[in-house]
C-alpha cells in the first residue's frame, strides 16, 4: 500500500472508506515509528484524510423520509 496519499485519491471514497484507510495508516504508523521518511508521508497522509472527512461531513444530506 502507498503510504502517500494524495487528496485527488480520496474523491470517489465514501466515509467508511476513508475510516478504513486511515486506521491502517494510523497501524502503518505504530509498525514502522523508526522511519522519519515513511512516518512524515503517513502524517500528511492522515490530513488528507482528515480533510477529507471534514468535507463528506459538511456536505448537506439529503432529506430522509418519515420514519414509522
Amino acid at each position: 500500500m502507498s503510504l502517500f496519499i494524495t487528496p485527488a485519491e480520496l474523491l470517489g471514497m465514501n466515509e467508511q472508506e476513508l475510516r478504513a484507510l486511515y486506521g491502517r495508516l494510523l497501524s502503518d504508523l505504530r509498525r514502522n515509528s523508526q522511519s522519519r521518511f515513511l512516518t512524515s508521508d503517513v502524517h500528511v497522509s492522515l490530513r488528507h484524510i482528515e480533510q477529507a472527512l471534514a468535507r463528506l461531513a459538511q456536505r448537506p444530506r439529503p432529506p430522509q423520509g418519515p420514519r414509522f
